[in-house]
């Protein structure tokens, strides 16, 4: 399969009697799958002998690339962000376990298939490996998936289910809060190569601090960073049973978020009282300077105050 970037999807350079078959499940599954957090499936066709799926455009990449950082990439540093990003992806999540009948698992559900449009909102991408769950229980497929998000009890029973997603989708919690790969030799100390047992280990220990991304801005609450870390481990229980429903996990990022909203509540409150003043500075980790005339609904949109 050949990739271009955050648009297209190469399928195939065949077009057997399977394989043609598989596309023509592959469009008919995703051309019923709309919603806000899903990247938009546009169409297929067939050129040079290849069959293209073809998705919107997201301007921004992948949360991968914005975790990382690079020479062309702008890390995101805000945690409130980070959170936001979680919601969506979990949104889109939800939709495919909940929203569709039968349920639609993704079965590759990792930080390179979150891609971000032009106003940072995030989308679920890459359905090509999507399964509809046979009577709301499991599927027996061919392990797919991506190493160092792939659920350990599917890998070993081959039997599918939404849960697998949950998984993956708790590997992503715990990269937001630490900005590491899932799999790295230099990351999490000697004997250790996985990002699930870095964390849990110090998590368990109460150790918060030591997995909390040192290129994160500072002001969060830590609050709600213990909240995403536990929620995280949950989600990468052994067992699928153990593992919570993705609705309950965006019920957890929601309240993260909102011990964000009220933490910055009373700065909001001391620019409500001081909006008759000629201008304001607030010393925050991003310092607003008002004009004279600036409304307060302008005040609101500054990067400062979301």
């Amino acid at each position: 399969m050949q990739d271009i970037p955050y648009a297209h999807a190469f399928l195939s350079s065949g077009c057997c009697p399977d394989e043609l078959a598989g596309l023509l499940f592959q469009v008919a599954l995703l051309s019923r799958i709309h919603h806000r957090n899903l990247v938009t499936f546009l169409g297929y066709s067939q050129q040079d002998g290849k069959n293209i799926l073809v998705y919107e455009f997201m301007h921004n990449g992948t949360l991968k690339e914005h975790l990382r950082g690079g020479p062309n990439d702008v890390k995101i540093t805000s945690w409130v962000k980070r959170l936001e990003i979680a919601e969506d992806a979990a949104k889109g999540i939800e939709y495919l376990h909940t929203g569709c009948s039968p349920t639609i698992i993704h079965r590759d559900v990792k930080s390179s298939n979150i891609l971000l449009d032009k106003n940072m909102r995030a989308k679920v991408a890459d359905f090509g490996l999507s399964k509809p769950a046979v009577d709301g229980s499991h599927v027996s497929s061919i392990v797919r998936g991506t190493v160092g998000y792939l659920d350990p009890e599917y890998y070993i029973s081959q039997q599918l289910t939404e849960k697998s997603d949950i998984y993956s989708f708790g590997v992503i919690l715990l990269e937001l809060i630490s900005g590491h790969e899932p799999i790295s030799s230099d990351n999490f100390g000697l004997n250790c190569r996985n990002i699930v047992a870095w964390a849990r280990s110090h998590i368990e220990s109460g150790n918060i601090d030591a997995i909390i991304d040192a290129s994160l801005d500072t002001g969060y609450d830590l609050q709600s960073v213990w909240k995403i870390a536990e929620v995280g481990i949950m989600c990468v229980k052994p067992k699928g049973a153990q593992r919570p429903t993705i609705s309950e996990v965006l019920k957890e990022i929601q309240d993260a978020i909102a011990i964000e909203v009220q933490r910055e509540a009373p700065q909001v409150q001391q620019l409500m009282s001081k909006r008759s003043m000629g201008s304001v500075s607030i010393n925050t980790d991003n310092s607003v300077d008002l004009e004279q005339n600036a409304s307060f609904d302008e005040m609101l949109m500054r990067p400062g105050l979301r």
